[in-house]
């Protein structure tokens, strides 16, 4: 996977330096969406599938490999939406003889369609703290309607350890695997269930990016650099800086595109757009290759209420990085 899309799409949570202050994230709702972009705290979060096997006993598996984007809105969470893609190919049950069925031709063939995808397309309130989730779900290439009931777990809030902003919801819902063409041979396709039980526990998160240390151990930080110069002499400068750096002193810096994200990511948080649209240009010169500077650009017009160029940027992004969910979850949204 790119790097700066680990660094800048995937929202997990990262160890924090000491001597940095407590910060509570600033709001990041973005009107011209509606929402606030959030990512799935995979390390905190479940996605496992239970089906019968010959009416005596039930194998559970999970998939190892799976991301999703929320827009959440907080004050109408019925307006909220959600894009998740999963890696067929990371099937685990427990057992590799029984997965490599399951990859298989009969079951998953994932060699012909490596993803299942989910995307929603209607909330419907059912009471306090509880959902109706309406959307599409493809396996195989065969897409059926199907509806999740969700109920909120954990409301907005910052946690106590990071600062981190989270969301969190669980439900349940049943699936026929046939009619997905998920039928097995002749055997295995009578000796397990049609029905399938798939269980969510989502926590999401939004990362408070002032807790992030550089994590820079061999060399100095170009990004510790870039942010110091941006603190006295502002973002024009440290602009300027990071490409005079980047052409005179390369090997002497850790010029590895996460430490840029970090800085771009904290003037993001601190809601400076036209600070961090500057340091994104120099970032998308160094690295036109990396789809999460493309992203953070786009999320930044966004917040700017500029959508054509929000929508430019987004598309490079997914152009890139064909399965990043926060891409295909913002491109709909910007274009209704």
């Amino acid at each position: 996977m790119h790097r700066l899309a680990i660094a800048l799409l995937v929202f997990a949570a990262s160890a924090y330096a000491a001597d940095l202050p407590q910060f509570e994230p600033f709001p990041a709702r973005i009107e011209l969406i509606g929402a606030e972009i959030f990512g799935i705290d995979r390390a905190h979060s479940r996605l496992e599938f239970t089906i019968g096997f010959l009416g005596m006993s039930k194998v559970r598996g999970t998939f190892k490999d799976w991301t999703a984007t929320i827009l959440y809105d907080e004050v109408h969470p019925e307006r909220s939406s959600v894009t998740l893609t999963i890696d067929a190919n990371s099937i685990d049950t427990g057992l590799e003889g029984r997965d490599k069925d399951l990859r298989g031709e009969r079951f998953f063939d994932v060699a012909k369609y490596p993803r299942i995808s989910f995307r929603s397309t209607r909330i419907e309130p059912k009471g306090k703290d509880r959902w109706l989730v309406h959307g599409e779900l493809t396996i195989r290439d065969k897409t059926k309607p199907i509806a999740i009931p969700m109920q909120r777990t954990t409301a907005r809030v910052p946690d106590k350890g990071w600062g981190n902003i989270r969301i969190g919801g669980a439900g349940s819902v049943t699936i026929h695997r046939k009619d997905f063409d998920v039928v097995g041979n002749e055997f295995w396709g009578a000796a397990i269930s049609d029905d399938v039980e798939i269980d969510l526990d989502i926590l999401g998160s939004r990362p408070n990016y002032e807790r992030w240390s550089w994590m820079s151990r061999e060399k100095p930080s170009i990004g510790e650099v870039i942010w110091k110069t941006l603190e006295t002499d502002g973002a024009a400068a440290a602009a300027a800086k990071y490409r005079e750096l980047r052409k005179s002193s390369a090997d002497q810096y850790n010029f590895d595109a996460g430490q840029l994200g970090i800085a771009i990511n904290r003037l993001m948080q601190r809601r400076k757009i036209a600070d961090a649209l500057q340091l994104l240009e120099a970032g998308i010169e160094a690295y036109p290759e990396e789809p999460g500077f493309y992203a953070r650009s786009g999320e930044a017009y966004a917040a700017l209420g500029r959508r054509e160029e929000a929508i430019r940027m987004y598309e490079k992004a997914r152009a890139l990085y064909p399965h990043g969910t926060e891409s295909a979850e913002m491109l709909r949204r910007l274009r209704e």
